[in-house]
């Protein structure tokens, strides 16, 4: 063999080895029967928050969340899913031009301009 191809083949076979070790060295772990109950139970909740996007109503987002305990701003803009209070949202909405905060409109009127990515945080007292 040439100096030049007995390197290359080192190398190739050098990276081949360092991607393969990680893969092979990585434990797969089992869940138990309760373990898998309880990640279920987080996925749905999650696909239930994921559920409300930009450009839904207010009325839409009432129907998965509450306003969150707490003072807030006038809409509030921090809510909780309705099936666990742990899992929260920011949201802005988008008003209707002319529309002072003392007088909103109805829910189904006041669209969702932008939305947080779902998080954990413990309930807050009113």
């Amino acid at each position: 063999m040439r100096p030049h191809t007995r390197l290359s083949t080192a190398i190739i076979l050098a990276v081949i080895c360092l991607t393969l070790v990680p893969v092979m060295s990585t434990p797969q772990r089992v869940l138990t029967a309760d373990e898998a109950k309880h990640w279920d139970w987080l996925g749905h909740l999650l696909d239930e928050a994921y559920s409300i996007q930009v450009g839904m109503s207010r009325a839409d987002l009432l129907k998965v969340f509450e306003v969150d305990g707490g003072l807030q701003l006038v809409p509030p803009e921090r809510y909780v899913l309705r099936s666990c209070y742990m899992i929260k949202v920011k949201v802005q909405f988008e008003l209707p031009k002319g529309t002072s905060r003392a007088k909103l409109p109805p829910d189904n009127e006041m669209k969702i301009s932008a939305i947080s990515k779902p998080y954990l945080e413990r309930a807050i007292p009113e």
